[in-house]
């Protein structure tokens, strides 16, 4: 064999076209599977800091209750915020009318990409009472 040929190969090392195209259409393969699953994930995990500052929210009330006599009127009243995990995904509202027994109801909307979640809004009421049931796991 010629020495000028096989430095020649030896020089050529690398990828070939081909062989970098393979890999971007395994990599867009990849992304194309991965990424709507990846959404639904993070969907469901601000769900589920949706449905835990409501627990959070209730225990306070049930809190307060005991040691006021009343339940709170206003989220602020207990000295919650929103996290900021839910600001621009969810908006919490809650009421407690003055009634005997008092109650409270605490309700999060869903916003923005949060909508096509699939649950839609989230209630806990002062009785334990959640809904929808499916979206309460």
């Amino acid at each position: 064999m010629n020495s000028n040929t096989l430095s020649t190969r030896h020089a050529m090392s690398g990828f070939t076209l081909i062989e970098l195209m393979i890999a971007v259409v395994v990599v867009a393969i990849l992304a194309t599977v991965a990424l709507p699953s990846y959404a639904e994930f993070v969907k469901r995990g601000t769900r589920a800091d949706a449905q835990a500052f409501l627990m959070e929210v209730a225990l306070r009330q049930q809190q307060r209750l005991v040691d006021r006599r009343e339940y709170a009127a206003t989220i602020a009243d207990l000295g919650l915020a929103l996290p900021k995990s839910l600001t621009g995904k969810y908006t919490v509202s809650m009421s407690a009318p003055a009634v005997v027994p008092p109650a409270f109801t605490i309700s999060a909307a869903p916003q923005g990409t949060q909508t096509t979640e699939g649950c839609g809004s989230l209630t806990l009421d002062s009785a334990g009472q959640r809904s929808p049931a499916n979206c309460w796991q």
